[in-house]
């Protein structure tokens, strides 16, 4: 399949690292500086510097011949304007763009070519009605910012803050609790929250997430199996 990805941010970046094995990837950027770094990063992937919003540079990644386009750059008008440039060159292209601000959404639909609207906020509200589990949640939040992480962490039976409530542990100062899933559903993170062997973290982080420091703080030495404490939270 031949895709192209609009934006080589953090998404677009991740998204190439895992299509590319089986896929013909190209990566459209306009920052030189990042260009060059994900040519360092991703030497299997063609990376284009330019600006997908010019026909011209569409039709140098042989656009004519595309399977499915990726717009995920943080500007929701150029994402707009990339879907309805790509249904211009090949109609039946599949075209995907992210929707940045959410009182934008109702602007990507067939009409501007995009095939599928992917907004993170609309994204979580459908995860917690239909109750879906953590990693589906965690996948679908990847979508995010650059310099953003969002990650799970188990906690096993065996950790030494296991019975601790939140607050009593020293996790790294760039990372907050998000969420706590126990067998039992959803529960807030709040300083009073106390965890349970089983539990499982949803974490957000400002930068790089350390999960050595995680397991640190959590007094976990190595890494453990995590299994689910019948006592009840």
């Amino acid at each position: 399949m031949h895709i192209i990805i609009i934006g080589g941010g953090k998404v677009g970046a991740h998204l190439a690292s895992r299509l590319y094995r089986g896929h013909d990837v190209t990566i459209i950027e306009q920052r030189s500086a990042r260009v060059e770094i994900l040519r360092g990063r991703l030497p299997e992937v063609d990376v284009i510097q330019g600006d997908a919003c010019e026909p011209s540079v569409l039709e140098s990644t042989g656009i004519k011949d595309v399977d499915l386009v990726v717009a995920v750059t943080g500007d929701d008008e150029d994402n707009l304007v990339v879907a309805a440039l790509v249904k211009e060159f090949r109609s039946e292209a599949l075209v995907y763009a992210r929707v940045n601000h959410p009182e934008n959404e109702w602007l990507f639909d067939t009409a501007w070519g995009v095939d599928a609207a992917i907004s993170t906020s609309s994204i979580l509200f459908e995860v917690i009605s239909r109750d879906l589990g953590l990693q589906d949640l965690v996948t679908l939040l990847n979508l995010q910012a650059d310099g953003v992480e969002i990650d799970e962490y188990c906690v096993p039976a065996s950790a030494a803050k296991a019975g601790s409530a939140l607050a009593d542990v020293a996790l790294p100062a760039n990372v907050t609790v998000m969420a706590v899933l126990t067998g039992g559903g959803v529960r807030a993170a709040r300083g009073e929250t106390v965890l349970s062997g089983g539990d499982r973290l949803l974490l957000l982080a400002e930068g790089a997430l350390d999960a050595r420091a995680i397991r640190t703080a959590l007094g976990v030495p190595e890494p453990a199996e995590c299994t689910e404490e019948t006592a009840g939270h």
